[in-house]
């Protein structure tokens, strides 16, 4: 899991300028955010970053 929010990138835009909306998104184990740069609203898997280590 990231360890904070600034680990996160926009899926659309590769902004790393986003905000956590919710915890929870369609699924417990997504998280929902909204990117500042484009205006989008993306959900993260929580643990996508272990699969990539």
């Amino acid at each position: 899991m990231p360890e904070s929010d600034k680990d996160i990138q926009c899926p659309f835009c590769s902004s790393g300028d986003v905000e956590l909306i919710a915890p929870f998104g369609t699924a417990q184990l997504v998280r929902q955010y909204y990117c500042n740069h484009c205006k989008s609203v993306f959900e993260y898997i929580k643990w996508q970053s272990a699969s990539h280590g």
